[in-house]
């Protein structure tokens, strides 16, 4: 049975789910129908199927959009031009104006929730919780009153500092954003993630309530290959959640003292408390940690950047991938590698092609960008001119190359 909405299901271009509804103009609280929500993603086929049910187009949001304004503003040319998308900030009409910059969404970019019924997604190791035997594999959202009993409710404890506990667990859970698309809420529905994974004084009840779990045809399952088979708006909060939890393991000591942190504005922040209860109860105190002097006392969220090219051949009918021994046979990608300190992007794309393949690269031109949830990078994909072609596997980071026509590789993914 499919329970998306019928908002839910226009922002996702899913038609089938469309069309198990009958009210295809209800609007949620921010004004928005079905139709809004089709052209703000470019859903061409939702937006055909909603116009073949009569559905108005005048309908205005609560910013005063039509659903072909909202097209234009988020550069869906020709869903705005069937949808007769108008003046939108900028001059002429998405008729008569061709737009300079194309809205582009790769994998794991374009997420239906904004940070503006509660549903949870748990990970544990990193890996999310899906549905068994689906496909596509389907995340396994849960309600707060599934996981409730393990992690209480983070948020209101108030100020945590004063009763922190370094000798004990802390839950990590997280605010991913709200999730306007769903009209069968009242209000927009906010997502979170949480760590499940069995630890310290949290080893007991995780380990009672994943068994419990895993009676409801549920199972984790290895993100990596997984997420790039699901719908495009889950791999996006996946992504999110991913980087996020996995950022809060690797930072849950200070680099100054060395003691515990302790997370702040829901998981995108730590920090490391001036004191904790034993501190409170001792005649002999901690020292102050020299973290506490000055903004550097919070951790924020990092990300790295990464470049991922496609280099044409000179004769610009081949394009230059590479594959890993680990990879599985038959699977090669754009050669990639990190922005190093001191660096552009145009001089990334140079040296890692001529470290990794041997071969000289002259022009390079920015395409589009990816979040990258392995862990916590920023893919940013460009286009660059070879001006040599003799390939030498210099850093033996490659175990081979291969000079692929575009026809052929119109269906690859990057890796």
């Amino acid at each position: 049975m499919n329970h998306k909405s019928a908002l839910e299901a226009a922002a996702g271009g899913d038609v089938a789910a469309l069309k198990t509804h009958t009210d295809l103009v209800a609007q949620n609280e921010r004004g928005w129908t079905p139709l809004h929500f089709a052209a703000r993603y470019g859903q061409k086929d939702a937006v055909k199927y909603l116009l073949e049910q009569k559905v108005p187009t005048n309908t205005l949001n609560s910013e005063g959009k039509t659903a072909g304004q909202v097209a234009a503003f988020w550069g869906h040319e020709d869903v705005a031009r069937v949808l007769g998308g108008g003046d939108v900030e900028r001059s002429g009409s998405a008729n008569e104006q061709k737009q300079l910059f194309p809205v582009h969404n790769n994998h794991f970019a374009g997420s239906p929730l904004n940070s503006d019924q509660i549903r949870l997604g748990a990970k544990r190791s990193n890996n999310p919780l899906i549905v068994k035997d689906t496909k596509p594999p389907q995340v396994a959202w849960l309600s707060y009153n599934d996981i409730a009993d393990v992690i209480e409710n983070p948020y209101t404890k108030g100020d945590v500092l004063p009763h922190y506990n370094l000798h004990e667990e802390e839950p990590f859970v997280i605010f991913l954003g709200m999730n306007e698309g769903n009209e069968q809420a009242s209000e927009a529905v906010p997502y979170f993630a949480v760590d499940v994974t069995p630890r310290g004084n949290l080893q007991a009840p995780y380990e009672q309530w994943l068994k419990s779990l895993f009676e409801r045809s549920f199972e984790f399952g290895e993100m990596r290959p997984l997420a790039m088979a699901m719908d495009p708006p889950d791999a996006a909060i996946l992504a999110q959640a991913r980087a996020m939890i996995d950022w809060n393991m690797r930072n849950q000591y200070c680099p100054a003292c060395g003691r515990r942190t302790v997370s702040a504005d829901a998981g995108y922040k730590r920090t490391c408390p001036p004191q904790d209860v034993q501190d409170l109860q001792s005649n002999d105190p901690r020292p102050p940690c020299i973290s506490s002097q000055g903004v550097h006392n919070f951790s924020y969220p990092r990300t790295d950047p990464v470049i991922i090219v496609a280099v044409l051949h000179p004769t610009e009918d081949k394009i230059l991938l590479g594959r890993q021994k680990s990879w599985p046979k038959g699977m090669y990608s754009c050669l990639a590698g990190f922005i190093e300190a001191g660096e552009s992007l145009e001089e990334a794309v140079r040296r890692e092609v001529r470290e990794e393949s041997g071969v000289v690269v002259d022009g390079v031109k920015y395409h589009s960008s990816q979040p990258w949830p392995f862990p916590n990078s920023l893919m940013m994909g460009c286009l660059a001119e070879a001006s040599t072609t003799d390939i030498k596997l210099e850093d033996k980071e490659l175990e081979g190359k291969s000079l692929i026509h575009p026809h052929m590789s119109h269906n690859m993914r990057s890796l």
